[in-house]
């Protein structure tokens, strides 16, 4: 409590989006599942990483990816 009787709240607001597995992404892209895994393959597309036996793409990495990809075609 404070001096006058009330008492004080003090939120923090944090937003977490978590990491999305390819099916997520496929959506998100609106591209098939079996297209990602095929980039992985070939070295292309946004950055991913293994956790145990699970693929999955930070959602950042993802937007600043197709940021490029942006870039690049306005450069064309």
């Amino acid at each position: 409590m404070t001096e006058g009787g009330s008492m004080e709240a003090q939120v923090k607001v944090v937003s977490v989006e978590g990491l999305w597995s390819p099916d997520i992404l496929a959506t998100f892209l609106g591209i098939p599942a079996k297209t990602l895994r095929d980039w992985r393959f070939k070295g292309y597309g946004p950055s991913w990483m293994k956790i145990g036996k699970h693929v999955r793409y930070d959602p950042d990495a993802v937007r600043r990816w197709l940021k490029t990809l942006d870039e690049s075609a306005e450069a064309a």
